[in-house]
């Protein structure tokens, strides 16, 4: 028989783990999972997991299960239209609560935002060169598109915010998951959207790799290069970073060298210089 934790997920599948918890306590609690939810749409924690979703009367707009996925959509909206799914969370969280208590409904979002991107798009080449010439910003047409959607986001462009999610995105692309604080090390070093891509793309394959290498040598997984090591290397040339990647591809070349004759080149990690 399924417990009053697994019906609760079953119903609400993309609720946070602390308001399902609550949910799920008051199921069991009252035997009812209509009094259960609207016990806990009177907490606190339902307010900071669902903001907007309030009337001043106290009844919802959305329900839980319909609030999820108008989120979602404005999110992949945003995506039809090259804005990374971690940049919109990350810098339109104030935005989409807006929406939400507009109560504006994923097709009318999708209007507002075609007729705001044929309202720039001509005009991207101008913005792109004020940004350079007045805060040394090379903007992607993105950026500057998230930018016309929210103009409070304008200071966030300059702070940097919106490469930092960019790389962010990439990360997660390619199967990587950094901190804040990572992504900004890289943003502020001058590190782009399409060389994050690079950087990512390459440790998606070398790490593997080199990981490999270090196991045929007896290194235990806890001190097996990283991404953050592969990053030392290939962006801030570390030589320590460096030295053991270089140590790593000679012995794999040796590995493969024929008795009497050169050694074979192995695969080499490439790139390394060029971000």
């Amino acid at each position: 028989m399924a417990t009053y934790a697994e019906l609760a997920q079953s119903l609400y599948p993309n609720m946070p783990p602390d308001v399902l918890a609550l949910f799920s306590s008051e199921w069991a609690r009252t035997g009812d999972p209509q009094v259960a939810i609207a016990e806990v749409r009177r907490s606190d924690a339902y307010d900071i997991a669902f903001p907007g979703n309030k009337r001043p009367d106290g009844t919802v707009k959305f329900d839980e299960v319909t609030y999820t996925g108008l989120k979602e959509s404005y999110i992949g909206t945003l995506q039809e239209y090259g804005i990374p799914r971690n940049t919109s969370v990350d810098l339109l969280t104030d935005r989409f609560t807006g929406l939400i208590e507009g109560e504006v409904s994923a097709r009318e979002f999708a209007q507002r935002i075609d007729a705001t991107f044929q309202g720039i798009q001509e005009n991207i080449p101008e913005v792109q060169t004020y940004y350079r010439e007045n805060f040394g910003l090379d903007l992607t047409p993105e950026a500057i598109f998230i930018g016309a959607l929210d103009p409070t986001v304008g200071e966030e462009i300059v702070a940097g915010r919106i490469t930092t999610a960019q790389i962010g995105g990439e990360a997660a692309r390619a199967g990587f998951t950094i901190t804040s604080d990572f992504a900004q090390r890289l943003q502020r070093a001058g590190i782009s959207q399409a060389q994050a891509r690079q950087l990512f793309t390459s440790a998606e394959t070398e790490i593997p790799r080199l990981q490999e290498l270090q196991t045929r040598g007896g290194v235990q997984v806890p001190d097996q290069i990283s991404l953050e090591d592969f990053t030392e290397a290939a962006v801030f040339q570390s030589p320590e970073e460096l030295e053991e990647i270089r140590r790593l591809e000679r012995e794999e070349e040796s590995r493969f060298a024929p008795v009497g004759g050169a050694a074979r080149t192995g695969r080499r990690v490439t790139g390394l210089t060029e971000l």
